[in-house]
């Protein structure tokens, strides 16, 4: 309650009412953009080819919420990630799960890249998807977002520093939902699994903890309702 107090706070107090949005194209990057939509923010999305085998299935969920959303859409290769051998989540041929699903160093990668493209723009703030809970990568904690709003605040220029900000990250997944409801947030046009299958697999983390989440809250997750190709 006390990090959400915080997020809120600083979002109500921020004097540039911009903010660039990692969005994947996933449930909890679109929860955390509705947030600042909400709050009357405008909103640049920035959604990164990193070599992840559902990219398009991603990016075209990433279009479709910027256009929901009235986002404006930045597209990013990062093509080291896509080098790395053995990372399943580049893997075609590989199924992913909780145990594999690892990419090292990928978000603070990603998020130093956004953090650029906010200061170029003059934004106030960076919003990431992160949430509570359980956390399999160490890039998604608490502590790593403290610890990147350090190296924003010595890294950068621009001031008032950006802010990086994940309204989720006092949350989980049923949490997430639950804002999302909330919020409106169009759960079709999101895509969480870690896997280029027609439907989600049902075995990654991912799908785990999304079909929970709308199980608790009540709902059939809208994803299964529609072929994703």
């Amino acid at each position: 309650m006390k990090n959400e107090l915080n997020f809120q706070k600083k979002i109500e107090t921020m004097e540039r009412r911009s903010v660039v949005c990692n969005m994947s194209g996933g449930l909890d990057s679109a929860v955390s953009a509705a947030v600042f939509a909400e709050a009357g923010f405008n909103l640049f999305f920035v959604f990164f080819d990193w070599g992840q085998k559902t990219f398009k299935k991603e990016l075209r969920c990433a279009r479709s919420l910027a256009k929901y959303y009235q986002a404006n859409l930045k597209v990013v290769k990062v093509p080291l990630l896509k080098t790395l051998p053995g990372i399943s989540l580049t893997q075609k041929e590989t199924l992913t799960n909780a145990i594999n699903e690892y990419v090292p160093n990928r978000n603070a990668i990603l998020e130093c890249q956004a953090v650029a493209y906010a200061e170029f723009l003059k934004v106030g703030a960076v919003c990431i998807g992160s949430t509570g809970g359980d956390h399999i990568c160490p890039d998604n904690s608490p502590q790593f977002i403290k610890t990147m709003q350090i190296l924003i605040n010595e890294g950068t220029l621009l001031k008032p520093s950006i802010q990086i900000i994940a309204p989720l990250i006092s949350t989980n997944k049923i949490g997430a939902v639950k804002l999302g409801i909330k919020l409106n947030v169009p759960f079709k046009l999101t895509w969480s699994c870690h896997n280029n299958l027609e439907i989600p697999c049902d075995t990654c983390s991912n799908c785990k903890a999304r079909t929970e989440a709308f199980l608790l809250n009540g709902l059939v997750d809208p994803i299964y309702s529609k072929k994703n190709k």
